[in-house]
This record gives C-alpha cells, structure tokens and sequence, in this order.
C-alpha cells in the first residue's frame, strides 16, 4: 500500500477492538477548531496589547503625552510672568500710595496682589477642570484689581482738578520729549557703578539720548542755580517751592541763568556729549533736600501702560551711566 507521507491522519484509540483507527475530518471538528484556534489568539492579543502599553505609548498616546508636556512648560511660563507682573503692579501700587501721600496729601487704596501664584510644579498633578478654575482664580483677581484701580483713577481724577494750581509746580513729566522707553536707565537706589564696578547709591534717574537731544523743565519754578562740573557737564537747579526741587545733570548749551522764571515744559538745555558710557541725562527729584525716586513722579505725563514700561525697563537694570 502507498503511503503519502505529507498526509495528516487523526487517530483515535478504540477500546472495544484495542486498535487506533483513523478519524476523517468534519464540518463540526473543524468549526471546533477554528473556533479554539480564533479564542487562543484573541487572548494572545489581548496579553500583548497590555504588555505592550505598559512599556510603550500608542501613537495618540505619544502625542498626547508631548502636547501635554508642551502645555505644562507653557502654563509655567505663564505663572512666572504672572510672578513678574504681580511685581510690577504691587510696585506701582506702592508708588501710587506715594503720589497720594506726598502729593495729594490723601490715603490711598491699599489693592496689592498679595496672594503668590506658586511654582509651576502645581500644574504637573492637576486635571484640566482645577487648571481651569485655578486660570479662572487668577483671572477674577487682576479683574478684581482693576476695578479697584479703576475707582482709585476717578479718586485721582479729582484731586488733581482741586490742586490744579498747586501740580504746575510739582515735577510730574518726563524731562525728555518723544523719550525711548530702551533709553530709561536705572533710578535711585544701590546701583552698580560703571567705572568702578561696586554697588554705589545713585540718586536720580539716566536717560540715554543722543548729545543734543532737549531737555525740558519737568515743572514751572525759578532756576536755582547753573554750573559746570569737570565730570558732570553743565549742572541746572531749578527750585519749585513746597520744598520740590529738581536737578539736571550732564547738559550742554544751556539757555537758562540763574532766578531765570521756568514754566512746565520749557526747554533748559541740550545733552551734552559727557559721560562714562554714553551721552545721557541724570535727572533728580528732591523734597527738603531728600532724595525722592522721579519714577514716583511721571503719572502727569505717562499713561497706566507707560508706567509699567517705564518701571519695568528701570527695574531690569542694575548699573548706572554715571
């Protein structure tokens, strides 16, 4: 008999002739089968994929995961910046209490933003429902802010058309027309020195222009005095009464003399082309001889947004011009 050897016989043993006799095959068995044979591999698969998720990501999980990573970054992005103009704000609350005190005589609104916003490690364990109501917080915070700072305004409104007369004598402006806001240099207080590179106190605020560049009178009074310094140019005093006083250094060409009568806005002077670094302007605000910071001042002339440029530019810098 020939045998086909690539032929695959079941056998099965049958205990009543003691023999292993062959089994064909049929629709049942091989339903049976393929049935056992699809269940094996589902499970097979199901094993797999979990195994497989375990060390690995999914392609949507991948991008999820990176989108989400770019989000943290930029959330703690945002909260340091939120960081820095909370700084700023509380800064110039700080300062407009001084405007109310010194100048108005009158008690300002005390709406600092006190509460901190955190480090940007809180956003890592966080759902998107609490970010949203932690962003939404915030938001009703600097909204609740500038409510206040809006009454504040109205407040200040007023007081400035009852002291009408008295503000032409108290130095409110910018001394310098068109000024770049990358021209601000530093205020008063310790500053680097340029040549000597150690802290030193500065006692007003730089302007850097270019040398003939005007100078104006930043309120109405009578020239004090005018000198020459070896190492700071032309020097104008000009007293405003009420003990106000103010100062300009480093200047050229000056058309002014001694108990000259000076309004608001005239022109005093040039830059002159003097200085360690560059040709700039040292301007001072003095009250009774004090040294008062000018950036307390500049409310008369620049708007809110100014204000914050103005003390933002100032406080990034540490060394002065002089």
């Amino acid at each position: 008999m020939k045998i086909n050897k690539f032929t695959k016989e079941k056998f099965l043993f049958n205990t009543e002739t003691l023999q292993f006799e062959s089994v064909g095959k049929s629709i049942k068995r091989t339903v049976k089968q393929l049935i056992s044979f699809l269940l094996y591999s589902f499970i097979i698969a199901v094993l797999y994929y979990f195994a497989y998720s375990i060390f690995f990501d999914t392609v949507p999980e991948y991008f999820i995961k990176k989108e989400n990573k770019i989000l943290t970054e930029h959330l703690g992005d945002l909260n340091e910046k939120y960081e820095q103009l909370r700084e700023v704000i509380n800064d110039i609350s700080k300062r407009d209490s001084n405007i109310y005190n010194v100048i108005f005589e009158s008690k300002s609104m005390d709406v600092f933003l006190t509460a901190k916003s955190g480090s940007p490690e809180i956003f890592r364990n966080r759902t998107n429902e609490e970010l949203s109501a932690y962003t939404e917080q915030k938001i009703n915070t600097l909204n609740d802010k500038i409510h206040k700072q809006a009454i504040k305004m109205d407040s200040l409104k007023k007081l400035i058309s009852d002291k009408k007369e008295e503000l032409e004598f108290i130095p409110m402006t910018v001394p310098i027309k068109h000024l770049d806001i990358n021209s601000v240099g530093v205020s008063v207080g310790s500053k680097m020195h340029p040549i000597y590179k150690s802290l030193r106190i500065h006692t007003g605020i730089d302007f850097a222009a270019t040398a003939g560049v005007e100078v104006v009178a930043t309120a109405s009074g009578r020239v004090k005095n005018v000198s020459t310094k070896f190492s700071a140019g032309t020097e104008v005093i000009i007293d405003h009464g009420n003990d106000y006083e103010t100062r300009y250094l480093y200047l050229s060409k000056v058309g002014v003399k001694r108990n000259d009568k000076i309004q608001r806005g005239d022109v005093i002077g040039r830059i002159g082309n003097i200085g360690v670094n560059m040709p700039h302007l040292h301007y001072e605000v003095r009250i009774g001889g004090r040294i008062a910071d000018p950036l307390n001042y500049f409310f008369g002339e620049l708007s809110p947004k100014e204000m914050i440029l103005f003390i933002t530019a100032s406080l990034n810098k540490g060394q002065s011009l002089d």
